[in-house]
């Protein structure tokens, strides 16, 4: 028995054909079915007939399906966009034709490939023409205007003399698109507008009006050849194939195309049989099976059931009374009676594997399931990169400016309006990110994804920037996020299940209103945000060595995003089993009781961040600084700027913080000097003209906007700063490498636009290192305030104290670390948790009050950073 064989189908506007073929026998079919379709039929009428006709001709030994099918369509996907205004198959916009099919018994569940006929065209007429050209362009006249290249035999979508989106369609001609010149339907207009007279076909005026249609094809073909040269010679054409209904009247426009291609030295055939070419075409098409990893991380993903160690723990979560479930069978249980449903997310969401582990999970349960995608809907590449180009920064590296749009500009509302479900019976979704932005109807499933998670999977290529081809982390956080917070915030009210996507195969998920509920319940009491670790070029080992549950194989630890709220989640927990959803939904749930009475100021925007800095046997930061309140503002869309302080945590004695400049600064001297270090590798000798203090543990360093800094090797800085956390202008790295092996960014012009150079001499230890007072005591404690600087909107306390201190929040958040002590007990509204040595925690403004409990030997010090009262 033969065992394999592929079959190829070809669907057009009137009719869909199919045919089964010996492997590497394309010029033989063995059989053909041919059946009528009518592209203005429902869907389940013409994937009925696609499936039927299929089905005709299907059998044992076939190894897959190839199908031409007329674009817009995604053919990786296997969706299709094209919009009811092309005038076909309209009733498919948006839908998973690639996935309903596969449910049709006919189909035998075998793998479908899709692509457009003008590929397919070129891949059979390659093989049944014999084409012998090195350069060769492909047409197919008809309904519409397509076409191919091949370039030494292969199919080829860019390079010189052809066009960016790799056919000739959607390029312009006159006033209008090629597809409105090179098409039936400008036959038949330009065949009207001559005569008055209405035809239904190309082929009805030709026999029936062959006078009246040699004037039309006359201007076709003297057309075509105006469009083609230019392109031809660019491309370097030796062949031109014309296949296509319309090709079969070449006889017509055949002499005003030569007229119009004279002197070019190119071999032009026409195809007597286009369906051959597209059905062997179509037969031949198979993807090469390539897993891409879903992430590129040596950091573990959250796991499913909570479990807490004793002492620090990389998964906090908070309990939230409410009920967690697990896996997709789950999932599909809540949706199964619906007819219609919406499932959103955020970006960065691996869409196809968690449609297809939910589409499986349905049709367990006999459930007929369409698809809809919503990126049908999005505008093309080009008018999304219009749009959103001002916030890119154009050629720098790392610096944009936030897109103020919305998440609508990046959809066409005409095509929303589209996308609805069909009338079949079964449970029709509309899927993707910003799905909930259509008409569509039903519950609404939320999913979403840390930030960390999208860096991962960003890194590894799994993943793309919301409306494009690739992903950049430039473009995720100056215009992604920004726009889908903003479409996340408005949906945190109709939310009807929330699902964390971040585990590929192991979904967890929670109830609409439970998922609220446990949001107010955070609101009021102390709970920790979900950290997440970092590898840098200065990076270090004391986490390593303190932090249990890290990857002790990774290079070193750098950074701890261990409260940097726009990029890290919070765990909620129910009946064991955790998820995480994004910080920022507690923003957006109730902002006032959060952060109190610095919402007024800060809205939405978390204002404090603590992280870690870790050097320990690593190397020192570059040397830096942080823009200014008005440049940042103009430059980066950004309301408020980079005012940091360094908080030794732990240091070695040989460990220092570089901080202000010497007395004598010269700025264009520091600038010649800079720029040698840049330009021809010079070393930097930096303490002349920067001062090094000898790091002392415990002590506060204030580093306010344009001030010159860096942390040394040796240290374990707890950095508590304003939330702004990408704004950083390096001087000078130390003339090394980064982790990638190349040169990390240097941004001496920003720098030099903020830096304050009378930050110097004497006055930076009186200014910019922090003087404690003692300003309260009792038996077992003391409060000591840290001062910050004039520039500092926040100030930091700190708690040094054994048994217990109840402390109010005064109407502020407070951002707190336990920095000596094993672990201190907190309380408050009658829920007490613990929290261990370095971790940091938040205590709500609505918390009223709370009550720290230490139990262990000596005193603990709990450091408390919150807005200053008159910057609220």
């Amino acid at each position: 028995m033969q065992t394999n064989r592929r079959i190829g189908v070809d669907v057009g506007g009137s009719h869909v054909s199919a045919s089964i073929f010996n492997e590497g026998q394309l010029y033989a079919p063995m059989r053909t079915a041919r059946y009528p379709l009518d592209s203005h039929s429902t869907a389940d009428e013409i994937l009925g007939a696609i499936a039927s006709c299929i089905g005709d001709v299907i059998e044992p030994g076939c190894t897959g399906i190839g199908i031409a099918f007329p674009g817009p369509f995604d053919y990786e996907k296997g969706v299709c966009a094209i919009p009811a205004s092309v005038g076909k198959f309209g009733n498919l916009f948006g839908l998973h034709v690639k996935q309903a099919l596969q449910d049709y018994p006919e189909t035998g569940g075998l793998p479908l490939h899709f692509d457009n006929d003008a590929h397919c065209f070129a891949y059979g007429a390659q093989q049944l023409m014999q084409l012998k050209g090195d350069k060769t362009v492909l047409l197919t006249l008809g309904t519409g205007f397509g076409s191919a290249f091949l370039v030494n035999r292969k199919l080829a979508t860019s390079g010189e003399g052809i066009p960016a989106s790799g056919a000739f369609f959607d390029q312009p001609y006159g006033t209008a698109l090629a597809d409105d010149h090179f098409s039936t339907r400008w036959l038949l207009n330009a065949f009207t507008a001559a005569t008055g007279k209405e035809v239904t076909s190309v082929r009805e005026f030709t026999t029936q009006h062959p006078a009246a249609a040699m004037p039309v094809f006359s201007t076709f073909g003297h057309n075509l050849g105006a469009f083609l040269r230019p392109w031809l010679e660019a491309f370097g054409c030796e062949e031109l194939v014309i296949g296509g209904n319309i090709s079969k009247a070449f006889n017509l426009f055949e002499p005003a195309l030569l007229q119009q291609l004279e002197g070019l030295n190119i071999d032009i055939r026409y195809c007597n049989d286009t369906e051959a070419c597209i059905l062997a075409g179509a037969a031949s098409l198979h993807t090469e099976k390539t897993q891409t990893p879903a992430r590129s991380t040596t950091q573990p993903l959250l796991p499913v059931k909570a479990n807490t160690p004793e002492g620090y723990n990389i998964f906090p979560s908070y309990q939230t009374g409410q009920s967690v479930q697990e896996g997709f069978d789950a999932l599909a249980a809540q949706i199964a009676g619906e007819t219609s449903v919406v499932i959103d997310g955020f970006g960065g969401m691996l869409w196809e594997p968690f449609r297809t582990a939910l589409h499986e999970a349905l049709r367990k349960r006999n459930i007929p399931v369409y698809w809809y995608d919503a990126s049908a809907c999005m505008y093309d590449d080009a008018v999304i990169g219009e749009k959103i180009a001002y916030a890119l920064g154009g050629d720098d590296p790392v610096f944009g400016t936030r897109y103020t749009g919305e998440p609508g500009d990046f959809f066409d509302p005409a095509k929303l309006a589209m996308l609805r479900p069909g009338k079949a019976p079964g449970i029709h979704i509309a899927y993707g990110t910003g799905a909930a932005l259509a008409t569509f109807p039903g519950k609404l499933v939320y999913a979403d994804v840390p930030k960390n998670e999208i860096q991962y999977r960003m890194r590894a290529g799994s993943i793309t920037n919301l409306g494009s081809q690739t992903a950049s982390y430039k473009r995720f956080y100056f215009v992604d996020w920004p726009v889908l917070n903003l479409h996340k915030a408005s949906l945190l009210s109709r939310i009807d299940i929330i699902a964390d996507a971040q585990r590929p195969d192991a979904l967890t998920f929670m109830n609409g209103d439970a998922f609220r509920q446990s949001l107010d319940g955070m609101l009021t009491t102390p709970f920790r945000a979900r950290p997440w670790f970092e590898a840098g070029v200065w990076g270090g080992d004391w986490m390593k060595k303190h932090l249990p549950g890290l990857n002790p194989d990774e290079v070193n630890y750098a950074w701890s995003f261990e409260l940097i709220t726009p990029e890290n989640g919070i765990v909620l927990e129910g009946n064991g089993l955790l998820l995480e959803v994004s910080f920022d939904f507690l923003l957006y749930r109730n902002n006032q009781q959060l952060l109190g009475n610095a919402a007024q100021r800060f809205g939405n925007a978390f204002p404090i961040r603590f992280d870690f800095l870790d050097t320990y046997d690593g190397g020192n930061l570059s040397i830096q600084c942080h823009p200014r309140p008005a440049y940042t503002k103009q430059h980066f869309g950004e309301y408020f700027t980079q005012d940091e302080t360094y908080y030794i945590l732990d240091c070695e004695p040989d460990a220092d913080v570089y901080l202000g400049f010497q007395e004598n600064i010269d700025p264009q001297t520091f600038r010649t000097a800079l720029d040698n270090a840049q330009e021809r590798n010079i070393p930097l000798q930096v303490e002349q003209y920067i001062q090094r203090f000898t790091a002392e543990k415990h002590g506060l360093y204030l580093i306010p906007n344009g001030t010159v800094h860096a942390s040394g090797k040796n240290n374990l800085v707890l950095e508590i700063s304003s939330t702004p956390y990408i704004f950083t202008f390096k001087m000078y790295d130390w003339l090394r490498l980064g982790l990638n092996g190349a040169p990390r960014p240097i941004h001496l012009d920003h720098a030099f636009a903020n830096l304050y150079f009378d930050r110097k001499g004497a006055a930076v230890q009186k200014d910019l290192i922090s003087h404690p007072q003692v300003t309260d005591t009792w038996t077992g404690g003391r409060k000591v305030q840290l001062p910050t600087h004039a520039e500092h909107f926040y100030t930091v306390d700190r708690y040094e104290f054994s048994g217990s201190v109840t402390i109010p929040t005064n109407g502020q958040c407070h951002i707190c670390m336990l920095v000596e002590g094993d672990a201190v007990s907190v309380s408050a509204n009658n829920r007490e948790q613990r929290f261990h040595y370095a971790e940091t925690f938040v205590v709500p403004a609505a918390a009223g009050t709370y009550e720290c409990r230490y139990e262990g030997k000596g005193k603990a010090f709990l450091v408390v950073a919150y807005v200053k009262e008159d910057h609220c």
